[in-house]
């Protein structure tokens, strides 16, 4: 098979599009152990210990002096700029609206949290790599096309807004 058969082979679109509502789910449940004020659960663990793993734990040394030096002593600045961050990225991808916006900071989401929780014991990497993955093939398909507020969206918006559908 040449690389113009490829380019002219079509998939079904509609796997992709309950993978990006799953994925959306996700988020939006993630926030349960996140929530504001004190952004944590009433039992377990919550957001700043997390954060003080990745400190704890750092693969990388940089990473690990950023999180301890910046991130924890502003802690509540950036609880909620992760907070309402994931909020955005799950209803983004849940409603299948500006997808490829909602994917593309979702995948550095997923990068940042794979990268801070890579040495961190009994955490599995792959599993943010595949998080990265899915928001990966979410931004190049233009998942909310499908089963998405996007669909309605395209009919609607002016040609330089459509490439964040």
């Amino acid at each position: 098979m040449n690389i113009d058969a490829l380019r002219r082979e079509r998939a079904p679109l509609w796997p992709i599009a309950l993978a990006r509502i799953a994925i959306g789910g996700l988020w939006l449940l993630s926030l349960r152990w996140k929530l504001p004020p004190d952004f944590a659960p009433d039992t377990g663990r919550g957001l700043l210990d997390y954060l003080q793993l990745e400190a704890q734990y750092p693969a990388f040394g940089f990473y690990g002096r950023l999180v301890e030096s910046v991130v924890i002593p502003n802690f509540t600045l950036f609880a909620w700029l992760i907070f309402l961050a994931e909020l955005l990225v799950g209803l983004s991808l849940l409603t299948g609206t500006l997808t490829r916006l909602g994917a593309a900071v979702g995948l550095l989401m997923a990068l940042n949290l794979g990268v801070g929780m890579l040495a961190v014991p009994n955490e599995w990497p792959w599993s943010y790599i595949m998080l990265a993955m899915f928001h990966f093939i979410f931004l190049f398909t233009a998942a909310g096309r499908v089963l998405g507020v996007d669909a309605w969206l395209r009919r609607r918006l002016p040609a330089p807004l459509l490439e964040l559908t």
